[in-house]
């Protein structure tokens, strides 16, 4: 697949492989990410991979010499890339649907012409995969929300959304992993932390990670959230974790 080439700054640039949220190019991403770290790292502060695009940070200006630019993309080109998925961690997260977390859930349901029984179904029936962590120390961007789920994020953010909470926004769904402002639409919450500095690793998850939620009640919230407190090591017994 051929990038596209826009130039943010003067050392900045993003090499785009489309725009839809699917494998085949998170793939091209991943291994975009892979070639420029191999061949040009001496020209490179860092890469920033997400859903469809690399974000390069080069050492040296390349707006108005791009000669480094068009070097990259014609041995990229050249190249016959085989594309594979990584090797990727299987995670049961558990979330807890009742109404005292999911702020939105019964506007959602009205707004999307289905019950909340419905929404909770279709929300933990997929696998999600984390294509990036970003915006906040933790925070999964996934991929693989029911069509019938997209919905709009809020018009107006709240100033605190509780760590734990899950929430949908347009084509995506994800996890607060801190108490922080936030627009999306709150339909359950997680009582495991997702970031953890007292414990190892702080992160609970990686991009390539592939998430699935389990439903549990407002008494199974509580059980384990008291598990986690006692130990933050727990999380590791409470998780379902596969290979």
């Amino acid at each position: 697949m051929f990038p596209s080439v826009i130039i943010q700054d003067k050392k900045i640039a993003s090499f785009i492989f489309g725009q839809e949220i699917n494998e085949e190019t998170f793939q091209h991403v991943e291994a975009f990410d892979q070639f420029i770290n191999n061949k040009y790292k001496k020209h490179l502060v860092e890469t920033v991979p997400t859903y469809h695009m690399v974000t390069v940070f080069f050492n040296k200006e390349i707006a108005q010499d791009q000669s480094l630019l068009t070097d990259i993309v014609n041995k990229w080109n050249q190249l016959e890339v085989q594309l594979q998925s990584s090797i990727s961690r299987k995670i049961t997260i558990p979330v807890c649907y009742d109404t005292q977390f999911a702020f939105d859930l019964e506007r959602v349901a009205e707004e999307l012409g289905l019950t909340t029984e419905q929404i909770i179904k279709k929300h933990s029936e997929p696998t999600y995969k984390v294509y990036l962590i970003g915006f906040l120390p933790g925070f999964p961007y996934l991929g693989g929300l029911n069509k019938e789920l997209f919905v709009p994020r809020l018009d107006k953010p709240r100033k605190s959304v509780e760590k734990g909470s899950v929430g949908i926004g347009g084509r995506q769904t994800g996890i607060y992993p801190v108490t922080s402002p936030g627009g999306w639409n709150i339909i359950g919450k997680t009582p495991i932390d997702l970031f953890d500095v007292n414990r190892d690793p702080a992160f609970l998850l990686q991009p390539g990670d592939q998430i699935t939620f389990k439903s549990i009640s407002i008494d199974d919230f509580y059980k384990v959230k008291e598990s986690m407190e006692e130990n933050p090591q727990n999380i590791l017994n409470i998780i379902d974790t596969k290979i």
